[in-house]
């Protein structure tokens, strides 16, 4: 890997040293270049991160998804996982133990199980590892990349990639403070200020406090998280950017409710850990050096250095099985020790080239780094202590607190490094104002040792994986585009199955035709068809649920229709429905139709929102959506299911004047019971009943 470190550090010394140079150079009659690395044009009707240059979407071939920070801060969206029932095709999926990190489907397929969903950052491949639930002061935007645009990244998903566009530092001062309550004792506050040092200096410092309590009983979390930011302008062609992100999240480690023979019938408040295991604890660090260079109107040079580091350490008590009578539950303990780090280096040249036949849009791309993942666990069950006496019990309708499981053996202790390296290859040519043709092929080279120290056992193995992607458009006007697409995935599995063997890494392939439709400037309509098939897909054991296992092969093929459009000056419209068919093609072991975990064939939204008053500096206005999720597999074997939901939600706001600005949301108007996803049928969790919240925010 040495070699390959070297190629990305003289990427990055070069673009730095030269750009320097010209710094020394440039003549004061240049005027200013904004560069693209910067703009992060990220909304509806312009796609940076789908290409790695700037596009109405009628002009790529690929599907996508925009939320701005007008609709995450008017649906109220305090998590990620809160946002995605707004795009079509995006599910919820096991956040570990209630909360501990960001987890979610694309068209079926989820990501790692064992570290959570892979995402981008600014347009940049983004560290793996442990991460705590990303916190929504830093977000400007969320773009999702969905089938073969998430191909461009690699390491992640065959389903689609969510890209974060963050907030950046600003050369004019700017400040605000958000204060949040709910009536499920849920609270808030947020502070961010930006503002320049001089004219190449500017800074941002963002930061949050969270003191939730839950509906469910003797649960709660409490969250800080820090965000200092600098930004450099070197010169009118280059700027370097510092961005960091520290985040401390604990507490309770909730495995939700259990179904007793396939039914449903515990209280969605009942809690059946221990209350005294005491908080888990999650620390998640993430540091950023990038360096954007502009050699010409043509050529761009991005660069950028991250470091990630992330912690997992505590006790729970979880659900195991159910006695006979239907009350007693039996529950093991398990005390985690995790710890993640990934270094990673990325370099990428963009340019523009045109010839007698085309216009050529050019992306050469490198990428390298090293992933370590230490995993440390005990574990009280009869299996690894060999006694049935260390299973314990709780009576789920009478439960009775502090009965303790004798002492834990060791479960897992291993040592998990991949060191990898990519090139990426891509060439969008436009033969003319109507046709273009999108060529790209990523190169993978992954070394995955493992060492278990509990076996006395190691293994080592390398994987080579070439990727390519394609893409047609056709604009046949300039309101209407169609369009279809081909990629092939190649993704790492982390971690072990129950025999501890590594598993092999996931590949598959996309298939996608679709259009695009702008009836309005400020209007987007699109239809695609998918159809993905993937092989080493991990899901839920159905021979024990506490561990992953590798599918044979997975099909996963559907429908979605989005709409977001501002219809008059006053109403905004946000629609979507999927139909997604997501089973299990190929296997060993588990049937052959069974679908995969907690991906509804149907589902949809519908949100509105119309300004009442529009008055000088005053505002007002009102909105609510409606959310439909349809029944889904509750567990990677046949006879569970979670039953569908409709949930109704409302939101007002007032600004009285441009700083200050009120909003009343009230969530689950008609409180639905109903359950957001499972991991099996003894891991369940149950959505929020009715609540309201109510928030002020004030900008100086």
């Amino acid at each position: 890997m040495q070699h390959k470190y070297c190629l990305l550090s003289s990427l990055i010394g070069f673009s730095t040293i030269s750009s320097l140079s010209w710094a020394d150079s440039a003549p004061n009659v240049l005027s200013t270049i904004t560069l693209q690395a910067n703009q992060n044009l990220e909304d509806p009707q312009i796609s940076t991160a789908s290409t790695k240059f700037a596009h109405d979407v009628l002009d790529i071939p690929f599907s996508r998804s925009s939320l701005s920070q007008d609709i995450l801060k008017q649906q109220d969206s305090q998590r990620i996982e809160d946002a995605i029932h707004l795009v079509s095709g995006v599910f919820a999926q096991n956040n570990y133990g209630g909360g501990f990190w960001d987890n979610y489907s694309f068209r079926g397929f989820a990501t790692d199980p064992n570290l959570g969903a892979a995402s981008i950052r600014n347009g940049l491949s983004l560290n793996r590892g442990l991460s705590a639930p990303r916190d929504m002061v830093n977000i400007e935007s969320l773009d999702f990349l969905k089938g073969p645009a998430a191909a461009l990244y690699g390491r992640g998903e065959l389903g689609g990639l969510l890209n974060i566009t963050t907030k950046k530092p600003q050369w004019q001062p700017q400040g605000q403070i958000y204060l949040r309550a709910n009536t499920d004792e849920q609270y808030r506050g947020s502070f961010e200020y930006t503002a320049p040092l001089n004219d190449q200096l500017a800074y941002r410092f963002a930061m949050a406090h969270e003191d939730n309590q839950s509906f469910r009983d003797e649960v709660s979390s409490d969250r800080w998280f820090f965000s200092p930011q600098l930004s450099w302008k070197i010169s009118d062609h280059t700027q370097l950017d510092f961005d960091s992100e520290i985040t401390q999240q604990k507490g309770t480690f909730d495995r939700g409710i259990s179904a007793y023979q396939g039914q449903i019938l515990m209280n969605p408040k009942t809690f059946t850990g221990e209350p005294d295991d005491g908080d888990m604890k999650v620390s998640d660090q993430f540091y950023q050096l990038r360096l954007a260079h502009e050699w010409n109107d043509d050529w761009n040079l991005n660069s950028a250095v991250s470091y990630k580091q992330g912690s997992m350490k505590g006790f729970s008590t979880e659900p195991k099985s159910f006695e006979a009578d239907g009350e007693t539950l039996n529950r093991q303990r398990r005390y985690r020790d995790y710890f993640t780090k990934d270094l990673l280096a990325q370099a990428e040249l963009l340019g523009k080239v045109n010839t007698n036949w085309a216009r050529h849009e050019i992306l050469i791309s490198t990428e390298a780094g090293q992933l370590t993942s230490d995993q440390y666990q005990l574990r009280c069950d009869y299996k690894y202590s060999g006694a049935r006496y260390c299973i314990n019990q709780i009576n789920v309708y009478q439960p009775e607190y502090g009965l303790y499981l004798p002492s834990m053996g060791l479960q897992t202790n291993t040592r998990e490094q991949q060191d990898y390296f990519a090139l990426n290859l891509q060439d969008q040519m436009f033969l003319n104002d109507q046709w273009s043709v999108l060529i790209g092929t990523r190169f993978d080279q992954v070394k995955q040792s493992l060492d278990n120290y509990k076996a006395n056992s190691a293994t080592d193995k390398t994987f080579y994986q070439a990727s390519p992607r394609a893409g047609i458009n056709y604009k046949w006007n300039d309101q209407l585009s169609f369009y279809t697409n081909y990629s092939r995935s190649f993704a790492m599995n982390s971690g072990t199955d129950a025999s501890e063997q590594v598993f092999d890494p996931e590949k598959g392939e996309s298939y996608e035709v679709g259009t695009k439709y702008q009836f309005n400037e400020q209007s987007l309509i699109s239809l695609a068809l998918f159809h993905m098939k993937k092989r080493n897909v991990l899901t839920t054991d159905p021979n024990d649920a506490n561990y992953q296992y590798a599918a044979g092969e997975a099909l996963s093929r559907g429908v979605e229709l989005d709409l977001q459009s501002q219809l008059t000056d006053r109403l905004h419209i946000l629609a979507n429905y999927s139909y997604t068919d997501a089973e299990i093609h190929k296997d060993t072991t588990i049937a052959k139709g069974t679908a995969l975990n907690n991906i509804p064939r149907h589902s949809g939204n519908l949100a509105l929102d119309y300004v009442i008053l529009q008055q000088a500096a005053s505002k007002a206005g009102i909105g609510g959506n409606v959310q439909y999720v349809g029944k889904r597999n509750g567990t990677q074997s046949t006879g569970f299911e979670l039953p569908d939901y409709t949930l109704v939600n409302l939101n007002a706001y007032y600004e009285p004047n441009s700083q200050l600005r009120y909003q009343l949301n009230v969530n689950n108007l008609f409180d639905q019971t109903y359950y957001v996803e499972s991991y099996s049928d003894m891991w369940i969790q149950p959505g929020d009943p009715l609540n309201a919240s109510l928030s002020v925010q004030w900008t100086f």
